[in-house]
C-alpha cells in the first residue's frame, strides 16, 4: 500500500485554528498565516469579527517586520505584545513561528485577544477602591499600543504602512528631496514592505515618483 502524503507544516496546524478559537472563545481571534504568500497569507481564521479579515487577506505590517528582522530564527514565539484593532480596541497578542523540517519559516499562528472588557472591569474596580480610600492610588500603567494593520487587501496594507511612514516625515512627498525619499524607501524596506507583491508601484504613487526611481532607491539602500 503506498505511503500517504505527509502533511506540510502549515497543514498540521490547520485543525488548531478552530480548536483554539472554540476553546478560547469569541474574544480571541486565531489566525494561521502561510508566510510564503504574504499578499494572501491568511489560510484559516477563527473569530474574525475582531479584525474583519478573512481567508486570503494579506499578512500584517507587524508580522512582516518579524520576518524581515529574523525574529523567528531566534525565538519560537513572541508573546504578550499589545496591538490595537481597527476600531481602537486594545488587543493582547501572541505569535508562534511554524518552521519546516529544514528550519525555514513556513508560517505563523497568531492569537489576538480582545481584552477591552477586562480593562474596563479593572478600571471600575480601581475607581471603586480609590473612592473608598482603600489604598493609595497606583500610577496609571502604560497602555500604549503598537499599531498593527489588520488589512483586508494587499493594497490597504501597503498603503497604510506607507502613509504611516510618509506622515511621520511631516513633509509632503511633492516637496521631498531625493535624499528624503530615499530615506522613506529605506524605512519601508526595513519594515519588509517590498516583500509584498506590487509594493513598488504603490510606493511610487505615494511618493510622487516613477517606479524606476523607486527601484533605483531600493538598489542603493539594500546594496
Amino acid at each position: 500500500m503506498p505511503d500517504e502524503k505527509r502533511p506540510t507544516a502549515i497543514e498540521r496546524f490547520l485543525p488548531l485554528v478552530d480548536f483554539l478559537g472554540t476553546f478560547l472563545g469569541q474574544d480571541c481571534e486565531v489566525v494561521l498565516h502561510d508566510t510564503s504568500h504574504p499578499d494572501s497569507s491568511v489560510v484559516a481564521i477563527a473569530n474574525n469579527h475582531i479584525s474583519g479579515r478573512r481567508v486570503g487577506s494579506p499578512i500584517t505590517d507587524m508580522t512582516l517586520q518579524l520576518i524581515k528582522d529574523g525574529t523567528w530564527r531566534r525565538d519560537k514565539f513572541v508573546i504578550g505584545y499589545k496591538t490595537q484593532a481597527r476600531d481602537g480596541r486594545p488587543l493582547y497578542s501572541a505569535t508562534y513561528f511554524i518552521t519546516e523540517d529544514d528550519g525555514t519559516l513556513a508560517g505563523m499562528l497568531c492569537l489576538n485577544m480582545d481584552n477591552s472588557s477586562l480593562l474596563e472591569a479593572r478600571d471600575l474596580i480601581e475607581r471603586f477602591i480609590q473612592r473608598g480610600h482603600m489604598e493609595k492610588p497606583r500610577p496609571v500603567p502604560d497602555d500604549s499600543h503598537t499599531l498593527e494593520t489588520f488589512a483586508e487587501s494587499l493594497e490597504d496594507l501597503t498603503a497604510n504602512i506607507i502613509l504611516q511612514v510618509v506622515n511621520g516625515a511631516d513633509i509632503p512627498p511633492e516637496r521631498m528631496t531625493p535624499e528624503e525619499k530615499m530615506a522613506i524607501v529605506r524605512t519601508l524596506n526595513d519594515k519588509g514592505v517590498f516583500l509584498l507583491k506590487g509594493a513598488v508601484a504603490v510606493v511610487a504613487r505615494h511618493l510622487a515618483a516613477s517606479e524606476a526611481t523607486i527601484y533605483r532607491y531600493l538598489q542603493r539602500v539594500a546594496g
